[in-house]
């Protein structure tokens, strides 16, 4: 029997689509695997000169392990005893022109002495705080595209252990002026760089020695204190000794799992850089099964592809390459997305997961997006998420007016690009959701499949017409058209709304699979019809009469 509705507007409920885990791996930003690179003696003698390729870091990046971040190792052993040079300046920033130009970020480390000898390891303190100086304009221009800045400047390869130094002391003889000395480089470090770019150290004790072992917590973490912004960074990841260090342990084959050092490094890399090397063979640490445990455990964020390569060469025979390429740092999954509207305010839901083994760990905004299907104009809506804060299961719930919303058809996509406004609309510095088919390359936007449209007087969620359940042919119509369902429907209503979202007519079935739509004198135009059973929408998709 044909029930025809009243002439009124329609408040629709709600549409909700499921997506598909993608398996592939992903070059996104800030994570997954870095590459190893080191200044040489031309920075100080050759005017524009590095020796980065913009070519390779663009192959690195784009190539199948999907590198996004480099280790740029300033090596500063000309510079004992003046400042550094003008020249070597200049190349620095030439260095950040060529990563911002590839679409990289990158880890920078500065440092006097890159092998252990009995000369020197660094100048003296006042020398290396004049060349924190020196280098703070150039971390300033260039924050976009630097990940993190670590503690180097002591000690052989910057890693604050073989110094050769009164000042700072050397290996574990270390006294209470030292400690101080090699604090007042972390301060200068911490005034130089950017508030959004995190320090890094290389040894649990070094961050409870200058600043406290109290944990940071979701209410002090992101801050512009210094335990907010201090990680780490482990370059004997799995070794002995507790990685040669970094953690607090009684002998060589300790394991260090569960000790008060590594549970504190755990919680702080929550919130801020886990990145390091391996530096040796160490079984059965170094296995593939627990270096995976461990990187989870402790949140990582970057591993060197470059260095150990036995180590890598066994992660691969083990079968673990793979899930520590795709699960290093963060990886979002979009699981479903729920779409309602009630007048003018659209109320969305989005289920995400992350699969990866940290979270982000520097701000990043979230936007809807609403782009017409007519014209391609964008409308871009904040969404109340903050991304850093994402681990495991998260919800995203808002209610958003869409009032001064023109009218229009419009596609529906999640974006996450860079905070800087130098690399913001690069696609690059966009993240990629892991999912099959919603990413779009050209715009960096997740694509939602939600269509939304809007009308004279309110604005209608509309499905795509890909739910294998359903049915609809033809589409366009002239006269008649089938909607066809897999299954039988009990207790079903048909209705058809015209583009003011105004019901032009209804019909109910009962224990019915097929049903026709006819054209009933309507005029050309596009349509919606919606399915319900039982009241609740199973189906809603555009409708042509032509």
């Amino acid at each position: 029997m044909l029930v025809l509705c009243l002439v009124t507007n329609i408040i629709l409920a709600q549409t909700t689509v499921n997506y598909t885990e993608s398996n592939a791996i992903i070059s996104n930003p800030e994570r997954g695997l870095q590459k190893y690179s080191i200044t040489n003696s031309n920075y100080n003698t050759q005017t524009s000169f590095s020796n980065l390729s913009q070519t390779e870091l663009t192959s690195w990046r784009t190539g199948s392990e999907k590198v996004s971040v480099l280790f740029r190792y300033f090596l500063l052993d000309a510079f004992l005893s003046s400042d550094i040079s003008l020249n070597y300046l200049n190349n620095m920033q030439k260095d950040f022109n060529i990563i911002r130009n590839a679409g990289l970020k990158c880890i920078v480390r500065f440092s006097y002495s890159d092998a252990e000898s009995a000369n020197p390891q660094q100048p003296t303190k006042a020398i290396i705080l004049k060349h924190i100086g020196q280098i703070a304009p150039i971390l300033n221009l260039n924050k976009d595209v630097i990940f993190s800045h670590q503690a180097g400047f002591i000690g052989t390869w910057g890693e604050w252990y073989y110094t050769n130094s009164t000042e700072f002391g050397t290996e574990d003889a270390i006294n209470s002026t030292q400690w101080n000395n090699r604090k007042a480089i972390v301060d200068s470090m911490l005034k130089a760089t950017p508030l959004d770019i995190p320090l890094q150290v290389r040894y649990v004790n070094i961050k409870k020695t200058l600043y406290g072992s109290v944990k940071l917590t979701p209410a002090t973490a992101y801050q512009n204190t210094p335990n907010a912004r201090i990680g780490f960074f482990n370059d004997a990841f799995l070794n002995n000794w507790g990685d040669m260090g970094t953690y607090d342990v009684n002998s060589s084959s300790a394991n260090p799992i569960g000790t008060p050092d590594y549970l504190f490094l755990a919680n702080e890399t929550l919130y801020t850089p886990m990145t390091g090397e391996t530096n040796g063979l160490n079984a059965p640490r170094t296995s593939g099964s627990n270096a995976v445990f461990e990187m989870d455990s402790t949140n990582w964020t970057c591993i060197n592809r470059d260095y150990y390569i036995q180590n890598w060469t066994n992660w691969k025979a083990s079968m673990h390459y793979d899930e520590i390429m795709k699960k290093t740092g963060y990886r979002f999954v979009l699981k479903n997305s729920t779409f309602a509207v009630t007048g003018n305010i659209l109320n969305i839901e989005i289920n995400i997961k992350n699969e990866g083994y940290a979270r982000l760990f520097k701000q990043r905004n979230v936007y809807l997006i609403l782009q017409n299907k007519a014209n391609n104009q964008v409308h871009s809506f904040s969404l109340n998420a903050d991304p850093r804060t994402w681990q495991k299961s998260v919800k995203i719930t808002q209610s958003i007016d869409i009032t001064t919303l023109p009218i229009g058809e419009y596609l529906s996509y999640i974006y996450m690009p860079d905070n800087n406004a130098s690399i913001s609309n690069r696609v690059e510095y966009a993240i990629q959701f892991a999912n099959t088919d919603t990413w779009n390359s050209t715009t960096g936007y997740n694509a939602l499949f939600q269509d939304v449209i809007k009308t004279n007087n309110t604005a209608i969620p509309a499905l795509n017409n890909s739910d294998s359940k359903f049915k609809l042919y033809p589409n366009p119509v002239t006269n008649q058209a089938i909607l066809h369902s897999k299954e039988i429907l009990s207790n079903a209503k048909l209705t058809i709304l015209n583009s003011n979202g105004q019901s032009m007519f209804c019909s109910h079935y009962k224990l019915e699979k097929s049903f026709s739509i006819n054209r009933n004198n309507l005029p050309k135009g596009l349509y919606i019809i919606q399915l319900t059973e039982n009241n609740k929408v199973v189906y809603s998709n555009k409708l042509v009469i032509i």
